[in-house]
């Protein structure tokens, strides 16, 4: 079984500008619609895609959720999105948790906050108590200029703030921070996704190396769909220096268990 839990796409209106915001700075694997994405999971055998929705202003809070819970269907399971400058944050954790989302994605540079602002303090302990798990973006951003608003450090940071609180930290807890990650995040009790992670941007020896530290109980398969391949990630990850069982875990059982699927 393989659980795919990064990718994207969006509603039909809005692809043509979403895959315009990136021309000349990188080169998309497929379209971004949903059914570019389904047409990928069946051609690359991909049981269930882990949608990530995204709420860019806290007006949207609502629409981009109600959005995403009406996607979760045929394969699909999408996250929740919440905005941490939202004057009725709370009330909306409440109301996600009513839908029955599993974790929330958050994207500090879009969305304009770091993880160690003590005004959303009280946002991130809601999270913990209401079961939530926290998926955030972490490191590089094409589209952005450093300082990035994450790092590998600070990640570090916040989850001994908020030990309670799960984490999926993207890109392997810092894309092309990779030093960083092995200094600050591998070891700790954060879950750390492949999305966007590929021979272009880390060798096979290291990756492996980086699993094999920080335990395979704790390392989700995500392709980052559209930006990058599903078929690419699933290569890369099958070509790694592990055992049959470690790449299940990482394909699929860590997933399964987050996501609470039988």
């Amino acid at each position: 079984m393989i659980i795919d839990f990064h990718t994207h796409y969006y509603p039909e209106k809005i692809v043509a500008k979403a895959m315009a915001s990136v021309q000349g700075l990188m080169t998309p694997a497929i379209n971004g619609g949903r059914n570019d994405l389904l047409q990928s999971m069946q051609k690359n055998q991909v049981d269930i895609s882990v949608l990530l929705p995204l709420v860019n202003t806290p007006a949207n809070c609502m629409g981009v959720n109600t959005w995403a819970k009406n996607e979760s269907r045929d394969g699909i399971i999408a996250l929740g999105s919440i905005h941490p400058a939202d004057p009725d944050v709370m009330e909306h954790l409440d109301m996600l948790h009513d839908m029955g989302f599993a974790g929330l994605k958050v994207h500090p540079e879009y969305q304009n906050f770091k993880f160690d602002e003590e005004r959303y303090f009280p946002v991130w302990e809601r999270c913990a108590e209401l079961g939530f798990f926290i998926l955030t973006h972490c490191g590089f951003d094409i589209k952005f200029s450093a300082p990035f608003k994450t790092d590998p450090e600070g990640l570090a940071a916040f989850h001994h703030r908020f030990p309670e609180l799960k984490l999926v930290l993207a890109h392997l807890g810092g894309l092309k921070m990779y030093d960083e990650v092995e200094k600050f995040l591998v070891g700790e009790d954060v879950f750390l996704d492949l999305a966007f992670i590929g021979p272009e941007e880390i060798t096979a020896e290291r990756l492996t190396k980086i699993i094999r530290r920080h335990g395979a109980d704790k390392i989700l398969f995500g392709s980052d769909s559209p930006w990058y391949g599903q078929a690419d990630g699933i290569a890369f990850v099958k070509s790694l220096d592990l055992t049959e069982e470690e790449k299940n875990r990482i394909f699929s059982g860590n997933a399964r268990k987050l996501l609470k699927l039988n």
